[in-house]
């Protein structure tokens, strides 16, 4: 959990609406400290990871270029993934989501931030990786858009410039990078 809990809030009920592979929808009913109830619908997500997969000479990452079926486009964002396999722990799925992806093994794995994505209406959390000492194996993509995404390594001094102008969008995206140069830079 992402936060901290408010005891002038309280949950007083919640229906599940839907069930489905990433997440599920509730309806829920609070009451504020005043005892006015209100309702709010809440998306109860699995968790995710993200790597900043960072090349030997530090001056370069590799990010992926994935079919984006909500925004029916093409985003070139970090290797990420869902915390899908049960009893897999944040730095397993970090290490399989780069594997599958990006079809690399990374030697090191930092944590960088947890990050809640979306705070009006789900309780997401994505944990960032930085990943260090790369090296090849075989992509073991899962599904079509992994089927069907690229790899592509970009120097790390142009990410501020392609963030500012609209090529990288992905909010995980952008705050790995930034953390991760900000990391290189101390």
């Amino acid at each position: 959990v992402v936060g901290r809990s408010d005891p002038e809030f309280s949950l007083i009920d919640q229906r599940l609406v839907h069930s489905g592979y990433a997440f599920d929808l509730y309806a829920t009913s609070w009451v504020d400290a005043s005892g006015k109830e209100f309702q709010r619908d809440i998306i109860r997500h699995r968790g995710a990871v993200a790597v900043v997969a960072l090349t030997d000479d530090e001056q370069h990452v590799l990010l992926v270029r994935q079919f984006r079926t909500p925004l029916n486009a093409w985003l070139l964002e970090l290797p990420a993934g869902l915390r899908d396999k049960e009893g897999e722990s944040e730095i397993d799925t970090a290490l399989r989501e780069l594997e599958e992806e990006v079809g690399c093994v990374a030697e090191t794995l930092e944590h960088l931030v947890t990050l809640a994505t979306a705070v009006g209406f789900t309780d997401e959390a994505i944990s960032i990786f930085l990943a260090r000492g790369l090296s090849w194996t075989k992509r073991r993509a899962d599904g079509a858009e992994e089927e069907s995404m690229t790899v592509e390594e970009v120097p790390l001094a142009e990410v501020g410039a392609m963030i500012a102008n609209g090529e990288i969008t992905d909010a995980k995206t952008v705050a790995g990078l930034l953390l991760a140069q900000q990391k290189l830079m101390s």
